[in-house]
């Protein structure tokens, strides 16, 4: 960047302003005064200006209310999060999982605003691969990101848990809110400032047949417009279990596969790979319980 100094003189014992009126003929010259038609308006009378009848006089639209600050704040459980088998990273904040995590949003970060994407599907092979545990800690890794928002749905209809990973009560059914049932204020809350969250505690039969439905696109469409967040977080079912992935993927721009290191194979991920296809991008799989990963060494 360049930075210029400019610096301005005037000398008024020098300079002389033209006058802007002639002087007519046989009169004297008159001395520049400046100010002397400001003098002269002091004594002119002032007539009342009337607006006409074909003049329309438009008010500015009153500033609505951020829609974000309205949902219910909520506050996340610490409850037996030491003994928990899926801790939460806000509470093991000095731990490789952690670092990991954190490694991962930003990567995240990078090629969504390089892209120009936000709508990010959290999936596995299989069930128990951990693609809720991996989706609920990059959102609260996400949020730790100064003056953003990250928006976290729960979107496995199959058996939902994002819920009681967060130790939080549902507002309301997910299924209710993408059947444009359920108000966005009346479903959503703010675990913080910059992380809001989408639940919901009973399961859907019908969940593939709802997330490829017109008044889901338009449910979620609405939510991006009213939340203007910066990362959506989906979490989905197993891919090779259900097709819900393939009746969501015209919602999303990209999917992140969660990889078991103690079941998943590699012929589950060509078989994920393949539903995926060419629709949308991969944008990573991530290994979860690996083995010798050296995961200390990498995020340190």
């Amino acid at each position: 960047m360049s930075y210029y100094d400019t610096k301005m003189m005037s000398d008024f014992d020098n300079v002389r302003s033209p006058s802007l009126v002639e002087n007519t003929p046989g009169e004297p010259e008159e001395s520049y005064r400046p100010f002397r038609r400001k003098a002269a308006l002091r004594d002119e009378p002032i007539e009342p200006h009337v607006l006409s009848e074909d003049v329309r006089v438009e008010t500015l639209p009153a500033v609505l209310p951020d829609t974000w600050d309205q949902l219910q704040p909520v506050s996340i459980s610490a409850r037996d999060r030491f003994q928990s088998r899926a801790p939460l990273v806000n509470f093991f904040r000095d731990t490789p999982t952690a670092r990991a995590f954190d490694i991962l949003r930003t990567r995240l970060l990078q090629t969504l605003k390089h892209e120009g994407w936000r709508q990010v599907a959290i999936v596995a092979p299989t069930s128990g691969c951990g693609a809720t545990f991996t989706a609920t800690n990059l959102a609260l890794s996400l949020a730790r990101v100064p003056d953003s928002r990250t928006v976290l749905m729960d979107m496995n209809l199959r058996s939902p848990g994002v819920q009681s990973a967060l130790d939080i009560a549902a507002a309301g059914r997910q299924k209710d809110f993408l059947n444009g049932q359920l108000a966005l204020q009346d479903h959503f809350v703010r675990c913080s400032d910059t992380l809001a969250v989408g639940l919901t505690d009973a399961a859907s039969p019908d969940a593939a047949e709802l997330l490829q439905s017109q008044t889901c696109a338009e449910a979620l469409d609405a939510m991006i417009e009213d939340l203007q967040p910066d990362v959506v977080l989906y979490d989905l079912p197993p891919v090779l279990a259900h097709d819900d992935l393939a009746a969501f993927m015209g919602q999303i721009d990209g999917v992140l596969m969660v990889s078991d290191g103690e079941q998943t194979t590699s012929d589950q991920i060509k078989a994920c790979e393949k539903i995926i296809g060419g629709h949308v991008p991969l944008l990573g799989v991530i290994l979860n319980r690996g083995r010798g990963s050296r995961l200390e060494a990498y995020a340190s």
